[in-house]
């Protein structure tokens, strides 16, 4: 049993990363989607889910801005986390390798396992979520690996974090429901969103570790 996870990028900076149910996980970089696929083909693994950390259903409104995007940007405010604007970004904002080749990835996962569970993942904005007092550089290995109970070396120590956010987003498919993370982060979006169980490699969902609390109080911020 192993989840796939991906960080979408261009050339020498495409994360990928297979977590397996004891923990242990590999992990590289590749350049494009294609690639990522044929690494997962020539691994053999039947996995049961991927995490994919780049947005997989678009908006029309101004700057490409989503629910979700606006209430994790609220979250990671309340929470004291520093640079949220730069992690939570709207999809207007993003490079493009990372919205194309995601978009691709997702659907060449959905041609080769048509049932196979996708979520969307944003693992820096997770780590900001569960360790807010923290630098911009994040929390050491050694606490992302106790709390996702991962085994081995750190997957990279480069600026990027490509093959470490690809771990994460697989993290992200494993504890998805079925499993402890309930929160899914696509089941509520602006009107002028597309809906994340009909794009062409839909469905997908967003799982989050916590509910967020006190929507009431920034439920102004969702409003179209």
């Amino acid at each position: 049993m192993a989840w796939f996870g991906a960080d979408p990028g261009g050339a020498n900076a495409f994360g990928v990363a297979l977590l397996h149910s004891d923990g242990s996980f590999e992990s590289a970089v590749v350049s494009c989607a294609d690639e990522a696929i044929d690494r997962l083909r020539k691994s053999g693994a039947s996995i049961e889910g991927a995490g994919i950390d780049a947005p997989l259903w678009w908006s029309s409104r101004a700057n490409g801005e989503r629910r979700a995007d606006h209430r994790l940007r609220a979250a990671l405010t309340k929470l004291g986390a520093e640079h949220v604007g730069g992690t939570v970004q709207s999809a207007n904002s993003l490079r493009g390798a990372a919205l194309i080749q995601g978009a691709m990835l997702a659907t060449r996962l959905r041609d080769r396992f048509p049932k196979l569970p996708l979520t969307e993942a944003h693992p820096k904005a997770l780590l900001k979520a569960l360790w807010p007092d923290l630098s911009k550089s994040g929390p050491p290995w050694e606490k992302i690996a106790k709390r996702f109970q991962l085994e081995g070396s750190a997957p990279d120590d480069d600026e990027r974090k490509d093959k470490r956010d690809a771990l994460l987003a697989a993290v992200a498919a494993r504890e998805g429901a079925p499993g402890p993370w309930k929160c899914d982060l696509a089941k509520k979006r602006f009107s002028s969103e597309q809906d994340p169980d009909r794009v062409p490699w839909g469905p997908v969902s967003y799982w989050w570790p916590e509910e967020l609390d006190d929507v009431n109080e920034i439920e102004s911020i969702y409003r179209d």
